[in-house]
């Protein structure tokens, strides 16, 4: 082969080699921005006026959240926002950051409600809580398809008036 023939060929596998081992977004930037859209507005305009039948319009019918202990359908993710939002009727959350990557979206969310109903294993307390948490979403063709959350139980009984540290 002659030479200029061969350092084509090796500038050509050099650029290939190079090519292939750059990451390769997996989604546009408007892809990104469209599903943080539908994070925003599944906490805004579902979970926190309690429009739980909207539910299903944000995420995927395979839908699955990740629980410390086991996963959840999509029909058992609903019941447990119906748990919380009989728990505590007056749940709003606020959207304190919001982070796109790929296909994925974290959601930085503050809770708060009153607990004036029994609900989530909890008792009628009366107790205003107040909690900060992440979820983290995978999209699949615009709709939620994963789920992870993250949040602080312990603070919710405590406000709650449920849990005393001992002395």
């Amino acid at each position: 082969m002659p030479k200029k023939s061969a350092l084509v060929l090796s500038l050509f596998v050099s650029l290939v080699a190079i090519a292939m081992t750059r990451p390769c977004p997996a989604q546009t930037a408007s892809e990104e921005a469209q599903n943080k859209a539908v994070a925003r507005a599944f906490f805004e305009e579902v979970l926190s006026p309690g429009k739980l039948e909207k539910y299903s319009e944000s995420h995927a019918g395979d839908f699955v959240a990740h629980g410390s202990e086991r996963d959840y359908t999509l029909a058992e993710d609903m019941a447990a926002a119906r748990e919380e939002r009989m728990a505590m009727p007056n749940l709003r959350f606020a959207i304190n950051h919001m982070v796109a990557e790929g296909d994925l979206v974290v959601v930085h969310w503050t809770v708060s409600g009153t607990n004036t109903q029994p609900g989530m294993g909890l008792p009628a307390t009366g107790k205003a809580i107040k909690v900060s948490g992440m979820t983290l979403f995978r999209f699949t063709a615009g709709k939620i398809s994963e789920e992870w959350n993250a949040w602080n139980m312990l603070a919710v009984l405590k406000q709650a008036g449920l849990y005393a540290a001992k002395p």
